[in-house]
């Protein structure tokens, strides 16, 4: 045998590995990667609490974004994800990042977090998490909205009140509140409301709707500890009458000073007599909302008292009166002297549904409401007539809404006295250039409704729409409001780019199925709005690109379509909704059929012919072939 050959090759270098030194551990365990946790221990706590509270800001703004943006839709916020947006889904987040770590707890947790307590998105909010969180926030709440809480309890709302409370150095113990809700919390008692309210002398807003809890007695400790209430609500308070708004004014009628209240709601209150209105007008020179609906008692002489000084001297605690003669306030020619009224700041007077009152209320009331924006007189009646209404309206150049539902004697004499004679837009002839023309009553007319009034003619109301350019809700039930006029309104409210304009015309005889089918490119049937809360009204969205539900309705979702409501509009929002209903139905079927032959896939078909017939109806078996 041949030996092995000689090797040309040269030992050197041996191997590359040679020069790579032995590692005593394993080289493919991965470099650990120490991350510094720059949040916990480099910030400071401020720069921590602020950074939480940027992240429900984010959210706010987030969602202000997607609505300007056009990202949500109709189905986006019906949806589970759309329920919690904007601020209720930042608070949400906050709590879901206390169970981090003890440390986030204590942050979240913290009171400078939750200056604004606002829990009326969490009605099913459990009060030991809200008794804890009130007890963590302590002193630091400003504001407490807890309405649609039934669940609070007197014990827990007692625990609340201590934990807001603040210990001076002089012993004194009382709230940082300003504001507070407690409409819808009918298991309250009134000694624990009373409890709060003796303790907060800085609250400035108070509601307490509809609660039984609220009594006369409310009225006098509000009187006594909360002298700087701005607005009050005690609407629907069955305890609390006209006696109770007595006990309310009587300390700054007795000590001639003015209370600073700017907005109060006592809709629904009795004995709401003369001498109550003439002290609520001494003591609350300021008002400026004022809610009187449904007060039954309620009679023209106190809406005078309400305004009326006791003589023509200067009242040297009403800040702005004027002198007016009977001629000015509608009374008759005979009647000699002088009246001094009071000049209030009054924008907002609601009087629905207060069943004695005819126009002279509204004479009474005749240049003491200059600054006037709203005024609500639906469901009077047959007791409101042109003139009162007329002598009120030509004092209150800046009213914006007008509500006269069901005062079915108003004539076109009314329509063409809130008419202005030159639209706002062109200069009155004669006028010089660069001086201001005097403002005329409806040329800031947003809101007009006059249903049930048979009287007013197509003429005055085609007059009215062109004359006031702001116009963008007409409420015209069961008047002679035809197919012209509603053309009209259409056409100046696209033409105007109103947002969201509306006309309603049901049961008028004039609007025909022709008529709205023509106009259906241009209008919707109804004003949909888009959030959690309206997934059962199911408005129509072209966003969400429902062609097949876009042939038979219409956007209603799109600001810029009149929302035009009648008798057949109204018809395609059901033949919408059933033909959504038919397509629901047809894919349960399918569904329930496909899982049927699938269950019968599993078990198997039969072959035979004589096994396949023994269900048959006869009951006998065909023989096999």
């Amino acid at each position: 045998l041949k030996g092995k050959a000689r090797s040309k090759s040269s030992p050197y270098p041996i191997s590359a590995l040679d020069y790579v030194p032995i590692a005593s551990s394993d080289i493919f365990q991965p470099i650990p990667i120490v991350v510094i946790n720059y949040f916990d221990r480099v910030l400071p706590r401020e720069l921590r609490l602020r950074i939480l509270a940027a992240l429900v800001e984010l959210h706010e703004q987030d969602l202000v974004r997607s609505i300007a943006d056009g990202r949500l839709t109709m189905a986006k916020a019906t949806s589970s994800k759309g329920r919690w947006v904007g601020r209720d889904k930042g608070i949400r987040e906050l709590f879901k990042l206390s169970r981090v770590s003890k440390a986030w707890q204590a942050l979240v947790f913290d009171g400078e977090l939750w200056i604004d307590l606002d829990f009326r998105s969490f009605p099913g909010l459990p009060p030991s998490i809200l008794t804890r969180l009130v007890k963590v926030a302590g002193s630091f709440v400003r504001r407490l909205n807890l309405s649609g809480h039934v669940q609070l309890l007197p014990d827990a709302m007692s625990d609340i009140t201590n934990s807001l409370c603040l210990t001076m150095a002089t012993s004194s113990t009382y709230t940082q509140l300003t504001s507070v809700n407690f409409q819808g919390c009918t298991y309250l008692t009134t000694r624990s409301i009373h409890n709060l309210l003796v303790l907060s002398k800085n609250l400035r807003v108070l509601c307490l709707k509809g609660l039984a809890t609220a009594t006369n007695t409310t009225c006098e400790i509000i009187a006594k500890h909360l002298h700087n209430l701005t607005s009050l609500n005690l609407s629907r308070c069955p305890n609390v009458d006209g006696y109770g708004i007595s006990s309310l004014v009587a300390p700054a009628v007795a000590g001639k000073w003015h209370m600073p209240m700017k907005e109060l709601r006592i809709s629904g209150l009795k004995y709401m007599i003369d001498s109550v209105m003439q002290a609520l007008g001494r003591a609350m020179p300021y008002l400026e909302v004022l809610d009187l609906s449904y007060a039954r008692q309620l009679h023209n002489s106190a809406l005078e008292a309400f305004v009326a000084c006791d003589s023509l001297m200067v009242d040297p605690y009403a800040p702005h009166t004027v002198v007016v003669s009977a001629r000015d306030l509608g009374r008759e020619a005979n009647e000699s002297g002088k009246y001094r009224r009071r000049v209030t700041k009054m924008r907002h007077l609601v009087l629905s549904s207060c069943y004695l009152l005819t126009d002279m209320a509204c004479s009474n009331l005749a240049h003491s409401l200059p600054d006037l924006e709203f005024l609500e007189l639906a469901g009077i009646g047959a007791e409101l007539k042109d003139e009162g209404i007329a002598r009120l309206l030509g004092t209150t150049p800046n009213i914006r809404r007008l509500d006269l539902e069901d005062a079915i004697q108003i004539t076109d004499f009314l329509i063409s006295e809130l008419t202005p004679l030159v639209p706002p837009s062109a200069p009155a002839s004669g006028t010089v250039a660069g001086t201001s023309t005097p403002k005329q009553a409806g040329h800031a007319l947003e809101y007009l409704n006059i249903s049930f009034a048979s009287n007013v003619s197509e003429d005055a109301l085609v007059y009215l729409m062109r004359n006031c350019p702001r116009l963008r809700v007409l409420e015209a039930d069961n008047t002679r409001l035809g197919a012209d006029t509603l053309r009209e309104f259409v056409k100046l409210s696209r033409q105007r780019k109103i947002a969201n304009a509306k006309v309603v015309a049901i049961d008028c005889r004039g609007i025909t199925e022709s008529v709205v089918k023509e106009l259906s490119p241009q209008t919707r049937p109804r004003l949909g709005w888009r959030a959690y809360d309206a997934r059962k009204l199911m408005y129509l969205d072209a966003r969400d690109d429902n062609e097949e539900d876009l042939r038979l309705g219409q956007d209603e979702c799109d600001p810029a379509r009149v929302v035009l409501k009648s008798f057949y509009s109204w018809q395609t929002v059901s033949a919408v909704q059933a033909a959504k209903e038919g397509r629901r139905k047809l894919v349960s079927r399918r569904s329930a059929s496909d899982a049927s032959m699938d269950a019968g896939g599993e078990r198997g078909a039969p072959v035979s012919g004589r096994s396949a017939r023994w269900w048959s109806p006869s009951g006998r078996r065909a023989a096999a072939n």
